[in-house]
């Protein structure tokens, strides 16, 4: 009975680890029409995350009869390492038309930066 106890406790600590370990913001409204999603995923990187990020705000838009715009986005691996992933993203929900709904230029931002000594 005792290890049935202890079996069922380490099980609940594991789900509850590992649903931590996801973490969604959801649409963030940030200005008109513009919005922010931060997402952390527990395998798969940065890649699974910004895909997740991604399909969650082209379905919030499509609810509103929308279309996505990137505006910004940044992706990482977690401090935690081991395939945590998490990725911010910045986007517009516009109008089909709307004459900002062009193919986006997005550049990728540096993620390092290499000071070199002077001397």
């Amino acid at each position: 009975m005792r290890k049935n106890v202890a079996t069922k406790t380490i099980g609940l600590c594991s789900i509850a680890l590992a649903l931590a370990a996801c973490t969604d913001t959801g649409p963030i409204k940030i200005g008109p029409d513009t919005y922010t999603i931060s997402t952390r995923v527990p395998l798969g990187g940065p890649a699974s995350a910004k895909g997740q990020a991604l399909q969650e705000a082209t379905a919030y838009c499509s609810t509103q009869g929308r279309e996505i715009l990137l505006q910004h986005e940044q992706s990482s691996e977690c401090a935690l390492h081991g395939g945590c992933g998490e990725a911010e993203i910045e986007f517009y929900c516009l109008q089909a038309g709307d004459p900002m709904l062009k193919r986006p230029a997005l550049r990728a931002e540096p993620n390092q930066r290499i000071e070199v000594d002077q001397k």
